[in-house]
């Protein structure tokens, strides 16, 4: 009986396990196909190289420099093992899973490729549209007979 009690104990256990490290792979996939693993990459590169101007004088060797670049790289690793505790702080596996169905789309791809573009496009709108209102409403006033 004892046996049997503790074969279904590690039976559940392993179970659980099973279902975390899915849920864990199913987030660290998410995290990849949604662009944020990239723009962590990114800022490696990004790192490496301010780094490089910084010691410009130093003479590193491109070997240090590839070893640096390295650490880097690996560190992304356990920053994707925390963002995963982050990511189960505030999505069910079941939402991860449909995070996963949606981001792995063409269109979502596409967004995502252009989001930074988006972006900027957005803000250069922004800009012109504030400064066009505020030229209309100033005109008004000053019609109006108002002045600063």
């Amino acid at each position: 009986m004892r046996f049997k009690l503790l074969f279904l104990l590690l039976l559940s256990v392993s179970f659980v396990n099973a279902q975390n490290d899915t849920f864990s792979n199913d987030i660290k996939y998410f995290i990849e196909i949604n662009g944020t693993m990239g723009q962590y990459n990114t800022a490696v590169g990004e790192l490496t190289n301010m780094l490089k101007e910084q010691y410009s004088s130093a003479n590193v060797k491109e070997s240090d420099w590839l070893e640096m670049h390295n650490v880097a790289v690996n560190s992304l690793e356990g920053l994707s093992d925390d963002l995963v505790t982050v990511y189960k702080k505030y999505f069910t596996h079941e939402e991860i899973k449909a995070l996963n169905k949606m981001y792995d789309t063409k269109v979502a791809q596409k967004f995502i490729n252009n989001v930074i573009s988006i972006s900027n496009a957005s803000q250069d709108a922004s800009i012109v549209w504030s400064r066009s209102l505020y030229n209309k409403i100033t005109d008004l006033l000053h019609e109006k007979g108002y002045s600063k």
